[in-house]
């Protein structure tokens, strides 16, 4: 880190946001940087806010921030367990933006076609629209947080579901133009662009000890007769071979691939009775030794190396429910869910507490992503959050945003070359070499 500048004293206290304890703990790096305690930013980890289960939109915390903070503070900054901050750098870039108006500054993302994972918005230009890089940090002055939190009250949050954060609080700000638009400020960077920049984003594949055998991984993919001649050779040519326990279930048993007939007949959705038969067939039939059950599309793809390098993280024996999270009903007490086609991963134990309950599908054909979820909600089991799974294919997201990851899999064979697909962002390359993580245990349980 650099060494600070001579500044003037703060206007105000400077709050940092974040949702896990690796930045506070970096933050014990920064403050060294920091030559007068009075200038020390304070440091929030979101999930330790509130025990609202949507509080990881971040939206229903803002009259929390301005009723707390509205007083002593200019800014309200936001980032992510893996961004590392400047802080001397931070407070002069945020010096140039006068407090007392309402700003809303990031480092600017765009789609750069019209995508499902944000319903296609702005699709005659989805350029024009601009929504920040968590991972560079993105911050709020007080009077915006403000408006919003007047906002809140009078128009509580109407969105069923809650897909990609980073777009849907752009929007929400906006307001269809009668909030302000994003401000980029090219000091908030993911790369070291220069020395000018007063945030940065380490991307790593975490490794918090020995990877986890692959004999410890059961990997479960759903099909159906319809696909066994075309989407089960590519998972075959892609990443079949990186797993050592792999089983196909389908409504028919095809003694060449092979496949087990589950009994259930196949649905055009949903397929919660297909899952829930996987589950109780993982449990009753299945070597206990076999820690983890991930269970994946048959359109997923996926790096078995990678995921057994985050696997380490996470303890087999707590019931861990692990994947991309999306939300229902969060701004009216819905609850958090894995969105399946990116793959759901479960321990043996939350499978366990699962079957134990009398939580089920209440039709074949209901959504089994979202019936987990509401299922764990019931029982206490909070959804872990991994953003290195991806519903959607590489090109459904900024290309920006990808570039700071090292993604375990995507989802989706529609107009893509999966083949490609899977050799250009999955295949084992350089990037796998993982980074050890001191702190057994790192989720993020928002």
């Amino acid at each position: 880190m650099q060494p600070p500048a001579r500044r003037r004293a703060l206007p105000a206290l400077l709050p940092l946001l974040t949702c896990s304890l690796a930045l506070a703990l970096a933050s014990e790096d920064v403050k060294k940087e920091v030559t007068r305690p009075k200038e020390f930013p304070r440091v929030l980890l979101l999930h330790e806010l509130s025990q609202q289960e949507g509080a990881w939109t971040i939206l229903p915390l803002l009259p929390h921030f301005s009723v707390a903070y509205s007083s002593n503070s200019s800014w309200i900054f936001f980032c992510e367990e893996e961004t590392r901050i400047q802080v001397p750098q931070l407070l002069e870039v945020l010096r140039r933006y006068d407090p007392s108006k309402e700003w809303f500054l990031g480092k600017a993302l765009h789609d750069e076609e019209s995508t499902i994972i944000h319903h296609y918005a702005f699709s005659e230009n989805p350029t024009v629209f601009k929504y920040p890089d968590f991972a560079a940090g993105w911050a709020l002055s007080i009077p915006l947080v403000n408006k919003l939190t007047k906002r809140l009250k009078s128009e509580p949050l109407k969105s069923d579901f809650t897909i990609d954060l980073k777009h849907e609080v752009a929007l929400y700000i906006w307001d269809k133009g009668d909030g302000p638009p994003l401000t980029p400020v090219p000091e908030l960077c993911t790369d070291v662009v220069d020395a000018h920049c007063a945030t940065t984003f380490h991307s790593f594949l975490p490794l918090c000890g020995n990877p986890v055998k692959k004999e410890n991984i059961f990997i479960a993919v759903k099909t159906c007769k319809k696909f066994h001649g075309d989407r089960i050779p590519i998972v075959k040519q892609t990443w079949a071979s990186q797993a050592s326990r792999i089983e196909y279930y389908s409504d028919y048993a095809e003694s060449s691939i092979p496949t087990v007939d589950l009994g259930i007949p196949n649905t055009d959705r949903g397929h919660c009775g297909k899952t829930f038969a996987i589950l109780e067939r993982f449990l009753n039939h299945s070597h206990d030794k076999i820690a983890w059950l991930v269970i994946v599309d048959d359109d997923t793809l996926i790096s078995i190396p990678r995921l057994q390098h985050l696997l380490s993280c996470y303890d087999a024996g707590d019931p861990v429910f692990l994947g991309e999270r999306y939300g229902y009903g969060l701004g009216t007490g819905g609850y958090s869910y894995v969105t399946g086609g990116g793959g759901m991963v479960f321990s043996r134990q939350a499978i366990r507490r699962l079957l134990t309950s009398k939580c089920r599908c209440y039709s074949n054909d209901a959504p089994d992503d979202m019936v987990l979820g509401m299922c764990f909600s019931g029982l206490g089991i909070p959804v872990t959050h991994s953003p290195l799974f991806h519903q959607a294919r590489p090109m459904d997201y900024p290309k920006d945003y990808l570039a700071h990851q090292v993604p375990v899999s995507f989802h989706k064979h529609w107009n893509i070359d999966p083949v490609e697909v899977y050799t250009t962002w999955l295949a084992p390359c350089e990037k796998d070499k993982a980074r050890p993580v001191t702190q057994k245990g790192l989720k993020d349980e928002l």
